[in-house]
């Protein structure tokens, strides 16, 4: 009888040691993807700012040269004239302008970006309702 007690006790022991082992290698399996996914979202951040920083510098080396030109033609036309201090001083305002309205953009287009991590956060936050639902 005393043998049936210590088989039936057996089992049991063994069976919460594997259930503790598949429990562990589960929550390391689900760690690993989290991770992952959190290694893909930050590698596709940094190819997002990297290609809006060489953008922005593009576009302002651009905007650099075409309004030195601008500015130097004008100038140039309004040399001769009474109005050349007139001309210089509507090309002030309008590169104000112009500046005001690029930070503006600019501004809107980082406030605008994807949330960062956000899908790790999501999964994350999905993987904690499923642990405290009953």
């Amino acid at each position: 009888m005393s043998r049936d007690i210590q088989t039936a006790d057996a089992p049991p022991a063994a069976g919460l040691f594997g259930s503790i082992k598949n429990l562990a290698a589960s929550l390391v399996s689900h760690l690993h993807t989290r991770l992952e996914l959190f290694a893909i979202e930050f590698a596709e951040e940094k190819l997002r700012l990297t290609s809006l920083l060489v953008g922005a510098i593009l576009a302002l080396f651009f905007s650099f040269m075409t309004l030195v030109l601008a500015v130097l033609f004008v100038i140039a036309a309004y040399w001769d004239t009474p109005y050349r201090l007139h001309a210089v001083a509507i090309l002030g305002v309008l590169f104000l302008t112009g500046a005001g309205i690029s930070v503006g953009m600019v501004r809107a287009k980082l406030k605008s970006g994807p949330r960062l991590f956000e899908a790790s956060l999501a999964e994350l936050y999905k993987d904690r309702q499923q642990l405290n639902s009953p």
